[in-house]
């Protein structure tokens, strides 16, 4: 091949794939096509056991969950058409998280949709808004492949890429070649990533920018949503002595036992309360947008400025102040700020004491209150948080599992995860399917219709026997209860929780899950004792309860707690 020629496809995708996997990839998904099978049999070639999928949607959130899991690129595969689209929803999520996904979607050659070609769309830049960088892979020659290669490695440190894959016929072998793969699935002993350093500014200048903000006397709030780095709890314990921490449980900030975690719940003590003397006047955020919608809205009423934490530069102005932008990965600047705060004195007197004191008085008043609620979501909730064993990885759907599982948070626990980039109801499950094909032992505590609505996660092979599934089934979408817009419409039943009627045996069924449903709470207990145990196919545990009385018991433990 001269430099001047274009390689054929499956030379083609063998350079990619060689070229990830040396520039550290962690793992591949397929989902079944045919002008992918170059990739695949790359990917095979060279060692890469393939998950295989058959949606391309949850395919992409396979990968997602797996590239968190291992903490390294995972890529994802498909064929041309709308199923590359479908991998739109799991790189929004990764885009706004920062995770190394890597889309591959196999294409007809250039200018295919224009000549009445079946399955073509326009490919090229279909997701350029919730990417990193977009990449046309159409090297000529190996020179140029080793530069484009090194241009992705060099991006996908701060979140996904997007690789359209040009393929010509031939896509397949003119003969049969023998494939040498394990009878078991397992993850490949790949080499370490090589280090693709972030472009990003010094360090010290982000911690000239918050020592000089506490010299001059500044109330300084650390504000974290949902993010993958583990934080350091040496430098969480140092910056819990010079400024307030709150945020998300998924946050990781939530390992300190003093941040207040339960936001809404917070809001709503401080809303009862006499109010507090002393707001902060720099917000510190990072991650994807806190749970709390009021302490969003609260602190924007305030115009506060606000430095915002994102390897990728990204500053949105959530508080109406002055933003600054801080390119720098939260772990790495956090326990960088730690390490230069460690000798400093803390202040004898900290502005944020009435804020911890009211979060003290919250925590005081949690357990009577919980008590007195009868069976409904929040007392499953508070079951399943109390039962989680120490080695499972705990994931939480969107809607409500995500909102309750802030008011049993474990600051002695590692941060759960949620998909809280986009928030949406897709792939909550499939993703958890991912982090369990990676080598966790995973807990998914999921809704029933979010379960109902990422279903294909399971057709997946392997299916990873490590994951477990409590599925809250309270008939619908029991969130829309929390909000009083759709009980007004008259709607609430048919149109937003979407009754369904619907036990869940028959999807476990077709999936091969095994499935247990419980209606008590002595039921529960029973089956937790040894839910976790091993297992031949992941477990599925549906809980029914009453989606009237759970709404009901849900606001009447906020206002005890709060009274």
């Amino acid at each position: 091949m001269t430099s001047s020629q274009h390689p054929d496809a499956r030379t083609s995708a063998r350079l990619l794939v060689e070229g990830l996997i040396a520039r550290g990839l962690g793992g591949a998904v397929v989902s079944p096509g045919s002008r992918n099978a170059p990739l695949m049999q790359a990917f095979e070639s060279a060692g890469i056991p393939c998950v295989i999928a058959l949606d391309e949607r949850a395919a992409a959130h396979h990968a997602l969950g797996m590239a968190l899991a291992l903490g390294r690129p995972v890529a994802v595969s498909c064929t041309s058409g709308t199923a590359a689209l479908n991998h739109g929803p799991a790189l929004a999520e990764a885009n706004r998280m920062g995770l190394p996904l890597i889309s591959l979607t196999a294409d007809r050659p250039a200018g295919a949709a224009d000549q009445w070609e079946s399955q073509t769309l326009v490919q090229q830049g279909v997701h350029d808004p919730h990417v990193r960088t977009s990449f046309q892979w159409s090297p000529h020659g190996e020179p140029e492949a080793i530069a484009a290669l090194d241009d992705m490695a060099s991006v996908w440190a701060s979140g996904p890429i997007h690789v359209n894959c040009p393929f010509d016929e031939p896509l397949y072998p003119e003969a049969p070649e023998p494939v040498h793969r394990s009878a078991h699935w397992h993850l490949p002993n790949l080499p370490s990533p090589p280090n693709f350093p972030l472009q990003s500014p010094s360090l010290a200048d982000w911690i000239a920018t918050l020592t000089g903000a506490l010299d001059a006397g500044r109330r300084i709030l650390f504000l974290g949503g949902t993010q993958p780095q583990e934080l350091s709890s040496d430098a969480l314990t140092t910056l819990a002595r010079h400024a307030l921490l709150m945020g998300d449980s998924t946050s990781g900030l939530g390992g300190h036992p003093d941040t207040i975690v339960a936001l809404d719940r917070w809001m709503r003590g401080m809303r009862s309360s006499a109010g507090l003397e002393h707001l902060p006047d720099l917000v510190v955020t990072f991650g994807a947008p806190i749970l709390s919608k009021s302490l969003r809205h609260w602190l924007r009423e305030h115009s506060i400025d606000q430095v915002h934490l994102d390897p990728g530069g990204r500053s949105p102005q959530a508080f109406g102040g002055v933003v600054t932008s801080a390119p720098w990965p939260v772990g790495d600047a956090l326990a960088a700020l730690g390490d230069a705060w460690s000798s400093r004195t803390p202040p004898p007197s900290p502005w944020w004491a009435a804020w911890s004191n009211l979060e003290q008085r919250l925590r005081s008043a949690h357990s009577v209150a919980l008590q007195a609620a009868p069976w409904c979501d929040l007392t499953v909730h508070a079951a399943l948080h109390d039962a989680l064993p120490g080695h499972t990885k705990l994931h939480l759907a969107n809607s409500t599992p995500v909102r309750y599982a802030q008011l049993f948070h474990n600051p002695n626990r590692p941060a759960p995860w949620s998909n809280r980039g986009v928030a949406g109801i897709d792939g909550c499950s499939a993703t958890a399917v991912g982090a369990a094909l990676a080598g966790h032992h995973v807990t998914l505590i999921s809704g029933d219709l979010g379960f109902l609505y990422d279903a294909n996660a399971f057709h997946v092979h392997p299916l990873p026997t490590t994951l477990r599934i409590a599925v809250i089934h309270n008939g619908g979408g029991g969130v829309f209860r929390w909000l009083p817009g759709p009980v007004r419409t008259g709607l609430l039943d048919s149109h937003f929780e979407m009754r369904h009627g619907l036990e869940l045996r028959a999807v476990c069924d077709l999936h091969g899950l095994e499935h247990q449903r419980v209606e008590t709470m002595d039921d529960l207990q029973e089956a937790l004792q040894d839910w976790w145990s091993t297992s031949e196919a992941p477990r599925v545990l549906e809980i029914a309860t009453p989606p009237e009385r759970s709404a009901e018991a849900h606001s009447v433990y906020m206002e005890r707690v709060s009274a």
